[in-house]
């Protein structure tokens, strides 16, 4: 039996690979969900058509304000619900680190923001594998993944892998940005700058299941017809088809190889009790914090510092030239909208990737938590502003970016062992970030409008949940290291498949590439 533990984006696709390739599997899940009393709202918005939803329902949907908890950048909820972060039993780590695990059914992807695009070659040069090993593993998740990718401009830099046509039809505001790029292409391709619209791991037009998109504008409170896509989905439809066996409450602590296998020691959260399994191999998709845990753990390696590896995030207001009329009053999803690639040396020597979101209901209640809230009372300022406003939220390179550093500790008081998790900020990704606002600034009249660089919002180690590294892949590993297919040499029927393999972070979204490498791991270690 091959047991995959989680049901995050990185353990669905492998547990989809194993299964296709006629693999028994067992999935170990800690299998959160969100509260009944939400789900039973959400049940009922669903089967509904958006002039009957009743606002208190939204209003419980939305959770309330969206003032930080941990920091100036927000923590993102799932229907109003900080259910995705919340632990079972205990907590696994400590520490300022600006990121959290989950243990939800579906992992992270419960509550990300759905962005999908590949890795470029040149940015994973360091890698014991390249694109061309990852190509088909991107095409086989994007045949059970939605995806709302156009041909475009973006194509050829970063090609969408699918050929599927169900796109989101952009904003107002968006559309405008967007033609006034194409209408300087030529000169932001020589400046190092290309564009297309944004590509998300969405159901635009919905399905059997699903009502197609009435653009709510509710997208980052969560989909009241849950067409962003959840790895919970893809669970649902293994669990339907009878391929998989799932034990949810599982929260996988130690595991033992012995001869032939692997033993798992678990907590039953469900029982309050221990578990113990057998495996004939492991492929561990817990994230990367709960499996630098499981791996440190697993080896006694206490007290000993891993270097973990993040991918920068920061933000910039972007103020168009051109007022957008009516953004308040129009359809429209609320997700990134555009994606902007800087290729400029002078910037870095790899990609920076810029995701372009406009106005939003979430947007404007942010701002009314701000001291902007005295200028939007007058519905002409508020006019003028949101009106003109995007947001920018940028992405650099781990080469780029800080780093964190992670320890499996014991406390003297007794107990279970602790992660203990510090960022390590570097000052050249700060500049980094400077530099790409200067490069917007620099093409100001190309874009259409230019960002306010003053106004950075410069994010801790880790907002971004573009993190991993901690066991990176090698031709040759050794100590912590992985070979290809995610194993360290003291686990050798465990296999590690999410972004703790990687042996850098490029700045293009990370999900996608997470679950391309997953499914390349579990289709090769299907036959081992």
């Amino acid at each position: 039996m091959f047991y995959v533990l989680g049901s995050g984006p990185a353990a669905i696709s492998a547990a989809v690979a194993l299964v296709n390739r006629g693999r028994p599997v067992t999935i170990l899940d800690a299998g959160r969900t969100l509260e009944p009393e939400r789900q039973q709202i959400l049940d009922r918005l669903s089967g509904q058509e958006p002039e009957s939803w009743d606002e208190s329902d939204l209003e419980t949907l939305r959770g309330g304000d969206q003032k930080t908890r941990e920091g100036q950048i927000h923590v993102k909820l799932s229907y109003g619900s900080d259910f995705p972060y919340r632990d079972v039993e205990r907590p696994l780590k400590e520490g300022d680190a600006g990121f959290h695990y989950s243990m939800a059914r579906g992992g992270l992807s419960s509550v990300w923001g759905a962005s999908l695009l590949p890795y470029r070659a040149e940015d994973i040069a360091d890698w014991p594998i390249s694109i061309a090993d990852l190509e088909p593993h991107y095409r086989a998740v994007l045949e059970f993944m939605p995806s709302t990718a156009v041909r475009d401009d973006l194509e050829q830099l970063l090609p969408s892998y699918t050929d599927r046509n169900d796109p989101l039809r952009p904003s107002a505001q968006a559309s405008r940005f967007l033609e006034d790029m194409a209408a300087h292409r030529d000169g932001l391709k020589k400046s190092g700058i290309s564009f297309g619209r944004s590509r998300m791991a969405a159901t635009a037009s919905g399905d059997a299941k699903r009502h197609a998109c009435v653009y709510c504008g509710r997208c980052l409170y969560g989909c009241p017809y849950s067409l962003i896509y959840s790895t919970a989905q893809t669970l649902d439809s293994l669990l339907e088809s009878g391929k998989v066996t799932y034990r949810p409450g599982q929260v996988v602590e130690r595991l033992e190889p012995v001869p032939g296998g692997v033993k798992i020691h678990a907590r039953d959260a469900a029982r309050g009790e221990n578990a113990v399994y057998e495996a004939e191999r492991v492929f561990a998709g817990c994230g990367i914090l709960p499996n630098a845990y499981l791996a440190l753990n697993s080896m006694d390696a206490f007290d000993v510092p891993v270097q973990m590896l993040d991918s920068q995030y920061f933000i910039y207001p972007f103020f168009r030239l051109h007022r957008t009329r009516g953004v308040q009053t129009e359809p429209l999803h609320s997700m990134a909208q555009a994606f902007i690639e800087i290729y400029d040396p002078a910037v870095s020597k790899h990609l920076v990737h810029l995701e372009i979101f406009s106005y939003s209901d979430f947007l404007e209640r942010a701002l009314l938590e701000t001291p902007l809230k005295y200028m939007l009372a007058s519905r002409w300022i508020a006019g003028e502003i949101l009106g003109r406003l995007l947001v920018v939220q940028g992405f650099l390179h781990s080469a780029d970016s800080s780093k964190i550093q992670v320890e499996l500790h014991k406390p003297s008081g007794g107990g279970p062992p602790v992660l203990k998790v510090q960022p390590k900020p570097g000052a050249g990704s700060r500049w980094t970030s400077i530099k790409a606002g200067l490069k917007l600034m620099a093409n100001g009249l190309q874009l259409g409008g230019m960002p306010v660089v003053p106004a950075l919002q410069f994010a801790e180690p880790g907002r971004s949940y573009h993190s991993g590294g901690a066991f990176p892949m090698r031709g040759r590993p050794r100590g912590f290291e992985t070979d290809t297919l995610g194993r360290i040499p003291a686990l050798e029927r465990v296999h590690f498949i999410d972004a703790s393999v990687f042996p850098s972070i490029p700045a293009t979204t990370i999900t996608l590439s997470v679950m391309a490498n997953a499914h390349r791991i579990a289709h090769q270690g299907a036959e081992l």
